[in-house]
C-alpha cells in the first residue's frame, strides 16, 4: 500500500509530463507585428519598438556594437523590444544591422537600416609646422556634396598668417584644402585654432562645422648680426618750423643687419614717431619738434640671458612690467646727431625713445639725469616694446604714456593700487620738491579742496565744467602716484592711468609749457587764457586708427628717478 507522499509525487510527476506533452506538441513560431525591414535616426539616443509573439521562450541578439537591445530574452506569448541607437552615424553612409530573435531551434532576422548623419569629419586635428613659410593640405571627409569650405577663427589669437587656397580637389566623400602658412619671423611660437565649414555653393548658407582644429607654428631662430656698416648712421625724420626745434632721438634695440637692409629697422622708428604725434596737444604743435632716427644693430635680436643687444635692455618680467637699459650707451647713440653732438644743452633736453624689438608687454621710463655741476635736466630715456605688433594701438599707447606723459612732460602715474596704501609724507615731500623746482608731475595732488589744488584754475573755469569727449569729468579723485590714499588725480581715467581717454586739462598744461619752453627759451611765459583758447581749439577726441580694443590696459612700470650724472 502506497504513502500519501507517494501519491502526491506521482501526481505532480504526471502533471509534468502532460504539461511536457503539451508544450511539445506546439509547433515553434515567431510571428512579427511589424515589418522586417526597418529603419531607425542616425543620432544616438534614437530608438524603436519591434513587436512580436513567440510560442516559446525566445533570446535576441545583434551582429552590430551600435545597437543596444532591451531585453534580450524572454517568455513565450507577445513581446516588445527596445532597440536604442548607441552613437551617432558618422560615417557619411548609410550603415547596417540585423536583429535576430531565437526559440525552440528556429529564427527571425529584422533588418535595421541607421540613416546617415551629415557630417565634416578632419583627417587631423592638430598639426605643429616649422617657422618656414609652407602650404600645409588640410584633408576632409564629408557626405555633403555641394558644400564649399572655408576657415573661420574661433580662437583669441589672429590667424592672419593662414590663408586658404582653392580646394586641390572635391568629390562627395573626400576633400582636401590647402593653407598658406607665413613665416614666423618672431622669436615666439604662435598658435590657430579654427574649424572648417562648409557652406552651400548656391545659397552660401552654412551647412556643417568640423570640430575644432588647431595650428601651432615653431618660433624663429634667434638671429645674429654679421654686418655693422650700417650702425650709427644717423637720419632726420622731421625738421621743426616753429620756435628753436625740440630735440626727440628714436634708436632701436634688438634690431639686426638685415632689419636695416629690409627697412623693418626704419618702419619700426617711423612708426614710432607717429605714434608719439598722436594725442594732444603734440599733435597739435608737432611743428615744433625734430625728430632723428640713429641706426642701431644688435648683435642678437632676443632679450635675456645669453644674448647681446646695442642697448642691453632687459625685461624684468616675473608680473613686471619694468625694462632697463644701458643708459650710457643710449646718451651715445643720440650724441651722434651732429646738431646734439655740437650742442651739449641740446642734450640736457633730448628725449631718446628705444624701441624694443620684441611683442612683449612691459615700458619704462628714465629721467632724472644730471648735469656734471649736479643740476637736474630734462634727458629722458623711454623704453617701449613694439606691443603685440608694429601697427598695434598696444604700442601706440606704451609710447604715449612712457614717452610723452614720462619721458617728455615728467607726469606722474596716476593709477593706484590699494595694497600700497595711504602714500608716505617722504614720498609726498619728493614729489612736492619736484614739482616745485622743476614742474614736474604737475598732475597729481594731496589736498581734497578743490580751491588748493594744482588744477584749481581749471576747476574753477566753466569752460572745463561737464564732461569732455570720453565722458571724464575734471576734480579730485583719490588715488594717484601707485598710492591708494592720500593723493589725487584730474580725471578718473587718462592716459597716465589705463593708457586710454588722452591727457586730462592739468596734464596737457604741463606737455604745453615744455614745449614752449624748449622752443621759445626762458623769454617766455604761461598765461593760461592763452593755454587754453589753445587747447578748446584741440581737445582731445579718441583715437580710431587701430582696429583692435580700445579699454583700459594693464599699467606699466612707475618711471624710474635715476638720480644719476647724465653720461
Amino acid at each position: 500500500m502506497k504513502s500519501p507522499v507517494q501519491f502526491l509525487a506521482l501526481f505532480i510527476l504526471s502533471l509534468l509530463l502532460a504539461c511536457c506533452s503539451s508544450d511539445d506538441s506546439i509547433e515553434p513560431s515567431i510571428q512579427l507585428n511589424s515589418q522586417s525591414q526597418l529603419t531607425i535616426a542616425p543620432t544616438v539616443d534614437s530608438s524603436i519598438t519591434i513587436q512580436f509573439t513567440s510560442t516559446h521562450d525566445w533570446q535576441a541578439s545583434t551582429n552590430v556594437s551600435w545597437l543596444v537591445l532591451t531585453p534580450m530574452k524572454g517568455s513565450a506569448g507577445s513581446a516588445s523590444i527596445t532597440v536604442l541607437v548607441k552613437e551617432s552615424n558618422t560615417t557619411g553612409s548609410n550603415r547596417n544591422a540585423t536583429i535576430t530573435i531565437s526559440t525552440a531551434g528556429i529564427s527571425q532576422n529584422i533588418e535595421i537600416q541607421q540613416e546617415a548623419i551629415e557630417v565634416l569629419q578632419v583627417e587631423k586635428r592638430n598639426y605643429q609646422v616649422s617657422e618656414i613659410a609652407q602650404i600645409l593640405k588640410l584633408s576632409y571627409s564629408t557626405n555633403i556634396s555641394n558644400g564649399t569650405p572655408v576657415i573661420k577663427n574661433v580662437g583669441s589669437d589672429d590667424i592672419s598668417w593662414i590663408s586658404m587656397i582653392e580646394p586641390t580637389t572635391r568629390s562627395m566623400q573626400q576633400g582636401e584644402i590647402s593653407l598658406q602658412i607665413q613665416e614666423n619671423t618672431k622669436l615666439k611660437q604662435r598658435k590657430a585654432e579654427f574649424i572648417l565649414i562648409l557652406l552651400d555653393e548656391a545659397s552660401g548658407k552654412e551647412l556643417l562645422r568640423s570640430s575644432l582644429i588647431t595650428i601651432t607654428q615653431s618660433s624663429a631662430p634667434v638671429g645674429t648680426s654679421f654686418d655693422y656698416s650700417q650702425d650709427k648712421k644717423v637720419y632726420q625724420l622731421q625738421k621743426h618750423t616753429i620756435g628753436n626745434g625740440i630735440p626727440i632721438v628714436i634708436v632701436g634695440d634688438g634690431f639686426l643687419d638685415k632689419d636695416i637692409e629690409s627697412g623693418f629697422y626704419r618702419k619700426a622708428m617711423e612708426q614710432g614717431m607717429n605714434n608719439f604725434f598722436t594725442e594732444e596737444p603734440v599733435k597739435s604743435l608737432r611743428e615744433y619738434f625734430d625728430i632723428w632716427m640713429v641706426n642701431a644693430v644688435s648683435q642678437n635680436n632676443a632679450f635675456g640671458s645669453g644674448y647681446s643687444t646695442k642697448f642691453q635692455c632687459v625685461l624684468e618680467g616675473g608680473g613686471s612690467t619694468g625694462i632697463a637699459g644701458n643708459s650710457t650707451m643710449v646718451k651715445t647713440y643720440a650724441g651722434y646727431v651732429p646738431e646734439i653732438a655740437s650742442n651739449p644743452k641740446l642734450m640736457q633736453e633730448v628725449l631718446v625713445i628705444v624701441i624694443l624689438n620684441t611683442e612683449a608687454y612691459a615700458g619704462t621710463t628714465f629721467f632724472g639725469f644730471t648735469d656734471a655741476s649736479g643740476r637736474t635736466v630734462e634727458f629722458a630715456i623711454g623704453y617701449c616694446p613694439m606691443i603685440n605688433g608694429i601697427d598695434t594701438e598696444d604700442f601706440r599707447r606704451v609710447l604715449c604714456h612712457e614717452c610723452i606723459g614720462h619721458g617728455f612732460a615728467k607726469l606722474s602715474d596716476e593709477y593706484s593700487y590699494e595694497s600700497q596704501g595711504v602714500i608716505p609724507k617722504e614720498e609726498i615731500a619728493s614729489i612736492r620738491q619736484r614739482q616745485k623746482n622743476y614742474g614736474w608731475e604737475m598732475n597729481v595732488d594731496f589736498v581734497s579742496d578743490r580751491n588748493q589744488a594744482l588744477w584749481k584754475d581749471f576747476l574753477q573755469d566753466s569752460r572745463y565744467k561737464g564732461a569732455d569727449a570720453f565722458g571724464e569729468i575734471l576734480g579730485l579723485y583719490e588715488g594717484a602716484s601707485t598710492y591708494w590714499y592720500g593723493a589725487y588725480r584730474p580725471t578718473n581715467e587718462s592716459m597716465m592711468r589705463s593708457n586710454i581717454h588722452g591727457f586730462n586739462a592739468p596734464s596737457r598744461a604741463a606737455i604745453y609749457k615744455r614745449i614752449m619752453r624748449v622752443a621759445y627759451g626762458p623769454v617766455w611765459q604761461y598765461n593760461h587764457e592763452e593755454f587754453v583758447a589753445f587747447d578748446l581749439s584741440h581737445l582731445p577726441q579718441p583715437v580710431s586708427t587701430r582696429s583692435v580694443q580700445m579699454g583700459p590696459s594693464r599699467p606699466f612700470a612707475t618711471p624710474r628717478i635715476v638720480q644719476e650724472v647724465l653720461p
